[in-house]
């Protein structure tokens, strides 16, 4: 009956073009509010993925400068804190990169190439070249795709690295021994990796280290065990993880998905909006029939339930196309990427969507039961209809 109802009687078509309208209307709302959701959980989820990929979970500083290295070995204790996997020492520093075609300012990170989990890391970025390079007798230095292209070098060629502080520059010649992308234009454009040896050589550390680099099993866990390592370490160190380094890009990410998500959800209400009005008309137009339905013994509680159920129907279907159009949108992006991203300006270059089954159901839920709200004020119309005067209505 609440079908039949739907469906204008000949000669009215235009409440069933509002029907079309209102449910077209609550879908757009849900597929917009499923992309953008799929879209911000994407990249905040991508971003957090690159930036613990290449930095450390944690990182300690000497607040006395740098970290004798032999007295570094006293941190590996630290391995025995609940969720720490690996404990390694860096060294970090700046400087002047040239070569034959160009020079630019890079970061040069001297890490330890005895640690399998950042030789994994790297190696799954290597695009020319092998990462054992570091290794080899021939000081080499591998350099991100972005600074490569900078530099416009190529693995095998040789790039002068010169550090400009202290009483007389130090430079040097390395060897390209390849070149690695990370997905993430900055680190793509800044990062330099040199063997610790070499790193330390070159920036007047030799028997030193800049800082420990912690890895922990759960990166979300970062904040509470670098809590614990600061107690431990005591007051001469300084102990930061990636949130706190971050907060402020995390902080805007997410202040910028919660009003996205508020603004682009007025699309929904509007659409509820949209079912109201669809239902008032329904009941004038349908005004001769609900008094027939009263006068054959229907009650208002089961005109308000016809009423209600209208609506739900309205908003099941706009939710179920709207679940399928903004999923099948999120899935055809994924699969050939369509929209690409400038990486100078958004950090990488692919545009990053993440769906889930549970952002859908709340999605498709919502917009039901704001449909549902839109019928109180028709359903609770329809039932005060006088059934005399319904019938007389031609």
């Amino acid at each position: 009956m609440a079908l039949r109802h739907l469906r204008a009687r000949k000669g009215a078509k235009f409440i069933s073009l509002i029907t079309y309208l209102s449910t077209g209307g609550v879908a757009v709302g849900v597929a917009a509010l499923i992309i953008v959701y799929a879209v911000m959980s994407g990249y905040i989820s991508t971003f957090r993925d690159k930036l613990v990929g290449m930095n450390s979970h944690i990182s300690i500083y000497s607040l006395r400068g740098p970290i004798a290295e032999n007295g570094a070995k006293e941190f590996r204790a630290l391995k025995d804190v609940a969720g720490v996997v690996r404990v390694n020492p860096v060294v970090l520093g700046q400087g002047m990169i040239e070569s034959k075609r160009s020079n630019t300012g890079g970061a040069l990170r001297g890490v330890d190439t005895n640690d399998p989990g950042w030789l994994a890391l790297v190696g799954e970025g290597m695009i020319e070249g092998e990462i054992s390079s570091l290794i080899s007798s021939t000081p080499s230095i591998l350099l991100g795709t972005e600074l490569a292209r900078e530099l416009g070098v190529n693995t095998g060629d040789q790039v002068r690295v010169t550090i400009p502080t202290g009483k007389l520059p130090r430079s040097r010649l390395f060897s390209v021994g390849g070149i690695f992308s990370s997905g993430m234009y900055d680190f793509d454009s800044t990062f330099a990796f040199l063997s610790i040896d070499n790193a330390a050589s070159l920036l007047g550390m030799e028997g030193k280290i800049s800082a420990l680099d912690v890895r922990v099993e759960n990166v979300e866990d970062a904040s509470s065990i670098a809590g614990e390592i600061s107690k431990l370490l005591g007051a001469d160190y300084w102990v930061s993880d990636w949130k706190r380094l971050n907060r402020n890009m995390l902080s805007a990410l997410g202040l910028q998905k919660v009003v996205l998500l508020i603004i682009l959800g007025l699309i929904v209400v509007v659409a509820a909006f949209n079912v109201a009005a669809t239902l008032i008309m329904v009941v004038l137009e349908k005004t001769r029939e609900i008094g027939i339905l009263k006068a054959m013994g229907a009650s208002s509680k089961t005109i308000r339930r016809l009423f209600a159920l209208q609506g739900i129907v309205i908003g099941a279907v706009g939710s179920i196309l709207g679940v399928t159009l903004g999923n099948s949108l999120c899935w055809v992006q994924n699969r050939w990427h369509i929209i690409r991203l400038p990486g100078d300006i958004y950090l990488f270059d692919e545009f990053p969507i993440h769906t889930s089954f549970a952002s859908s159901l709340i999605c498709a839920s919502v917009a039901i039961a704001l449909c549902y709200l839109a019928t109180i004020y028709p359903s609770w119309r329809a039932s005060r209809l006088d059934p005399i005067k319904a019938i007389r209505v031609d």
